[in-house]
């Protein structure tokens, strides 16, 4: 399973990137926002490499993979 490392949200705002702000200046979706919101990581390449830009960190130090007995179950099957 993936799973953020950092909270969005708040690295969002730590450079002044509202839910406002990114919304008018058409940074993300609100669907990719509230992904952020839930912890969803479900996010395709692009949205990941403007987390990066953003955020100026590299993509292990945004998502990171813990092993769970369920995807051994599934990727094994």
């Amino acid at each position: 399973m993936l799973r953020y490392k950092v909270d969005i949200i708040k690295e969002l705002k730590k450079i002044d990137l509202t839910f406002t702000k990114v919304k008018k200046n058409k940074i993300f979706g609100q669907c990719t926002m509230m992904k952020f919101l839930k912890g969803d990581t479900s996010i395709s390449h692009k949205t990941l490499n403007h987390l990066c830009c953003l955020l100026e960190m590299q993509p292990g130090e945004i998502i990171e993979y813990v092993e769970t007995e369920e995807d051994k179950r599934k990727v094994l099957a």
